[in-house]
């Protein structure tokens, strides 16, 4: 390299160090700004004087005193993120690399992982993508299969909210001998919907009905539960986002409740006139617990259809009593948007390119904290108790949140390492399902590609 050219590389390179010490300023200064201002609207939420924080950023004192605001409005923390379970699955390897050995493995299994080996195996997909969902689908089939506490399947069902292509579904029907009920906003187009891949026999077991989470009422599974003579559920929600989490916390809650207090059912025939029966508890379907993987905090502030529902998980949470917010007003809207948007952090860490501080991610996980804390109060004010836990591996998913709730105590078997009944049921449901479809079920995303997961099926 001649001396121009040497000089030139020095130039180059005191350029980017500049550019990525201007990007970490940023952060920096993002951060403290934040900080200052969610701390003057909790500050203003509970009556108190704001203490202004220094330019420098906060110092060890000044974040004592926000965390100290933070647990006098939200209440104590159920748990912080550090200290969650790592609950991936029985059989598996917390430690080990999933992408990698699903990549690498046969058929894109590690043949180490018996669990995940024996569910892949009934899917065609392209290998990437099965490396992201699969640990994240093998891992919340086992907790559905655990919250119905090893008792017989039959007459059991789950409500998958946001099924979307119901890939999740088709594991539980076809494998868990489940009957799924996909509750979907709007479903996709009919060549992407995995049960239209399911062998005749097994396609009753996925019902498909489009409707808003908010409109689900206990008329409806009523309804879907006496047709297709079903009498117990657990609801199972996929990655909704935002206030989505929220919304099928509604559905979970407003579910158990009616199913433990009668409700007008139609007439009898024999009725004398103006006399109205009544659906018994018993008779109703029994919502038994919940299991919610959560995602994207920062959509409460802004979501996909470009607008904000912090009001409107501020007023979910403070109508709970006593475990909810003790008051909703405008400061603590501010201050919960505020949180929102900085929960962001987390996830940008994990992004190409990103001068997202240590801090700054520590503070995300805070403000995730605090506001998990409140949807898990809300569900064990319900259900009498609820837990969270890490259920998929990082190399799969960063948001990987989950939500259980079930009545005390939530079973052991959802932390085992093992369960040797839950592979045993997987490999006869695979057996069967071979016997019916002769083979594995493609669920190649028809007519689409993608670089991301190195895909092309438009031909």
């Amino acid at each position: 390299m001649s001396k121009r050219q040497q000089k030139k590389q020095v130039l180059r390179d005191a350029r980017l160090e500049r550019k990525g010490q201007k990007k970490s300023q940023k952060q920096v200064d993002a951060l403290a700004s934040a900080l200052a201002i969610l701390h003057d609207h909790l500050a203003e939420h509970l009556g108190r004087e704001p203490e202004r924080e220094t330019n420098e950023g906060p110092s060890h004192d000044q974040r004592k005193v926000l965390e100290v605001l933070l647990e006098t409005t939200f209440g104590e923390r159920c748990s912080t993120y550090a200290s969650l379970p790592l609950v991936h699955g029985p059989c598996t390897d917390h430690k080990e690399d999933h992408s990698k050995g699903l990549e690498e493995g046969r058929n894109g299994y590690s043949a180490t992982h018996d669990g995940l080996r024996v569910l892949g195996s009934c899917l065609l997909r392209p290998p990437r993508y099965n490396a992201k969902f699969l640990p994240q689908e093998y891992s919340l089939l086992h907790k559905v299969w655990s919250l119905f506490r090893g008792e017989g399947m039959s007459n059991c069902g789950v409500l998958d909210i946001g099924a979307g292509n119901a890939n999740c579904a088709v594991l539980i029907a076809a494998l868990l001998g489940l009957t799924v009920i996909c509750v979907e906003r709007e479903s996709p187009r009919k060549e992407l919907r995995a049960e239209e891949q399911l062998p005749e026999a097994l396609k009753r077991k996925v019902i498909r009905i489009e409707k808003d989470i908010e409109d689900f009422d206990i008329a409806t599974l009523q309804s879907l539960a006496s047709r297709h003579n079903l009498k117990r559920f657990v609801l199972l929600a996929k990655h909704p986002c935002g206030i989505g989490v929220d919304r099928s916390i509604d559905c979970a809650v407003k579910l158990r409740k009616s199913s433990r207090a009668s409700i007008p059912s139609l007439p009898s025939l024999r009725a004398e006139p103006q006399e109205t029966q009544h659906t018994q508890p018993s008779d109703l379907p029994q919502l038994l617990g919940v299991v919610i993987a959560c995602c994207c905090t920062n959509k409460l502030s802004l979501d996909d259809f470009r607008e904000s529902r912090v009001e409107e998980f501020c007023t979910a949470n403070a109508a709970v009593d006593p475990a909810g917010l003790p008051s909703k007003t405008d400061a603590l809207v501010r201050a919960v948007e505020v949180m929102s948007k900085c929960s962001a952090w987390r996830s940008t860490s994990g992004s190409l390119g990103n001068a997202i501080t240590s801090e700054q991610v520590s503070w995300a996980e805070l403000f995730e904290d605090h506001l998990q804390s409140l949807r898990l109060k809300r569900l064990s004010a319900e259900f009498g108790t609820s837990g969270e836990v890490r259920f998929a591996p990082r190399e799969c998913t960063l948001q990987d949140r989950c939500i259980l709730a079930a009545e005390p105590p939530l079973p052991d078997a959802i932390y085992a390492s093992s369960d040797p009944a839950f592979l045993l049921q997987l490999e006869k449901g695979v057996r069967e399902l071979f016997n019916e479809s002769g083979g594995p079920l493609d669920c190649r995303p028809k007519g689409l590609k993608s670089a991301k997961y190195d895909f092309d099926y438009t031909d």
